[in-house]
């Protein structure tokens, strides 16, 4: 009897043991999930923050791209509004006047010639007549050669199927500026203007580079310049 009473009150000490035991472990999984449920919140803010700054920064370069088209826009704008009425003057067209600056001034700005040089070479060359065609067979605007055209053209991604294609304004414009700044790159501002003009550089051409110099000057004084074509 009293061995009997023994073992239920060593039971009884035991169960207490386990139920203490088993409450413990609660408690350690609760904080665990606690601590495990607190890390993932705060990896998620990181993330959160992470998220924002770099929607912030691409917010910001896009903002930023946006003002920059838009003061090229208005610097455009006012290139072409200055020269408009000289060179509307010389196209008789101001909707042509409009294409040719619109193009000189791109094509100035991706190549960082000046627009000045571009407009005098473009007097020089044809008098602003998108038709000019020469003697020699150089075509348009910046009197550019078929071979030269394809050439060019292609290196540009352009195809040239044939001499029509060089009175386009804009493709004249852009293949003459490239090989332009080609020249001028190899040569220098001098030489390289008659190496456009003529395939290579020589006292002769002296002429010429004289005249490109005059009217760059005259353009960039805003005046209006006539009678300068060499044929």
């Amino acid at each position: 009897m009293a061995k009997n009473h023994a073992m239920r009150h060593v039971k009884r000490g035991e169960n207490r043991i386990n139920n203490i035991k088993g409450k413990d472990m609660k408690d350690k999984m609760k904080k665990i999930f606690i601590i495990i449920e607190a890390a993932i919140l705060v990896a998620f803010a990181v993330f959160f923050v992470w998220q924002m700054n770099v929607v912030n920064k691409n917010f910001d370069e896009k903002i930023q791209t946006m003002n920059l088209m838009i003061s090229r826009y208005e610097a455009k704008a006012q290139f072409v509004e200055q020269y408009l009425p000289l060179v509307e003057s010389q196209t008789g067209s101001k909707m042509i006047a409009q294409r040719i600056l619109s193009a000189v001034y791109e094509n100035a700005l991706q190549s960082r010639l000046e627009t000045e040089l571009l407009l005098a070479v473009i007097q020089v060359e044809s008098e602003f007549n998108p038709n000019a065609y020469s003697d020699a067979g150089a075509i348009g605007l910046m009197q550019i050669m078929p071979v030269t055209g394809i050439f060019v053209g292609r290196s540009l991604g352009l195809w040239i199927g044939n001499e029509d294609d060089l009175f386009d304004i804009e493709t004249n414009i852009q293949i003459g500026t490239v090989f332009l700044k080609e020249c001028i790159e190899r040569l220098g501002e001098h030489q390289g203007l008659g190496f456009y003009y003529a395939g290579r550089y020589t006292q002769s051409y002296k002429e010429y580079t004289d005249k490109i110099a005059d009217a760059k000057e005259l353009w960039m004084g805003g005046e209006p310049v006539v009678s300068y074509r060499v044929q």
